[in-house]
């Protein structure tokens, strides 16, 4: 069918090809939210609460009655939150100090033990010495003058003490790593190197005697020592000539390592002259290989070197 051309009066068709005049709607339809906002600029609601406010009526409360009634129960909820949460925090604070308690005295306990362990191991010593005659007395003092570098004795004398500390915390300091300033197993292992290559004749960290054997390793936030952990300050403990070792120190690798834990990440370093330190027999021994000696096969006896001097000689345990 065609379509006969418009008139020039006849209004423009829409894009579905119905006149607009036959879609029924008004010229302005697009603008009806603008019209509606002009004609009638108040809300109705607000028109029909003046109504009743002006013919004597009471304003309805329903909203504002479920509105008191929601604070209140969040309130309760709160409350009742808050009041859990309080009762349950000295329980907690309680079980914490149980466990402190129980760590502590496994801690005491271990550590008698380990000294009773070193008194027995030098009482067995002795007797063999007296019953193994002068063949069984030389080795008993070969073993006495290596007890010291295996770490089998207490040893005593004066030395190196260095104590390392973490950095105070630093509120403002929001961009520095995580840990930065906080001791590491690195920062120990690289100043026990230093002690030894510096001449240490025994080291202990925190009263923890170590040896070839021993590990300095991390665990979470924790530094741990052959498994037992340790709280800050690290206090390195070195038998030596304490000059010699201070010396030396300084200009090894370890004191620039010390160095640069203080000017770049804060942490606290001293390092002092004692003249009597105490260093305990470490906690655990363990022999790996061993070959009778003259027996085919074996290495030859290297002479025992000669014994520490007198103020860093061994001692056992319940000496002194």
């Amino acid at each position: 069918m065609t379509v006969p051309p418009a008139g020039p009066g006849a209004p423009a068709p829409r894009r579905d090809g119905t006149p607009a005049a036959a879609a029924g709607g008004r010229r302005d339809a697009s603008m009806v939210l603008l019209t509606e906002i002009f004609e009638r600029p108040l809300d109705p609601g607000y028109a029909a609460a003046a109504a009743r406010r002006a013919a004597g009526q009471a304003p309805r409360r329903s909203g504002r009655v479920l509105a008191v009634v929601a604070s209140v129960a969040i309130g309760a909820l709160l409350a009742v939150a808050g009041v859990r949460a309080a009762a349950g925090a000295p329980a907690a604070d309680r079980g914490r100090r149980e466990l402190l308690a129980r760590i502590d005295d496994s801690t005491t306990r271990t550590d008698a033990l380990a000294a009773q362990a070193a008194r027995l191991r030098a009482d067995d010593a002795a007797l063999q010495a007296r019953l193994g005659g002068a063949g069984a007395a030389a080795d008993a003092a070969r073993a006495d003058a290596l007890a010291v570098d295996v770490g089998a004795v207490a040893v005593r004398g004066p030395g190196l003490r260095v104590v390392l500390s973490d950095a105070a915390q630093d509120a403002t300091a929001a961009d520095a790593p995580a840990g930065s300033g906080r001791v590491v197993d690195r920062d120990l292992q690289t100043v026990v190197n230093g002690l030894w290559l510096a001449g240490a004749e025994a080291v202990s960290v925190n009263g923890q005697r170590l040896t070839s054997l021993s590990a300095i390793r991390a665990a979470g936030g924790a530094l741990l020592v052959d498994y037992r952990p340790l709280t800050p300050p690290y206090v390195l403990s070195a038998v030596g000539d304490p000059a010699a070792l201070q010396t030396r120190l300084a200009a090894e690798a370890a004191g620039r390592y010390l160095r640069a834990l203080q000017d770049n990440y804060g942490i606290g370093v001293r390092i002092e002259t004692a003249d009597a330190l105490q260093l305990p027999a470490a906690s655990r021994l363990e022999l790996r290989s061993a070959v009778p000696a003259g027996v085919p096969g074996a290495p030859p006896v290297t002479p025992a070197p000669p014994a520490p001097s007198a103020p860093s000689s061994g001692a056992p345990p319940g000496d002194g």
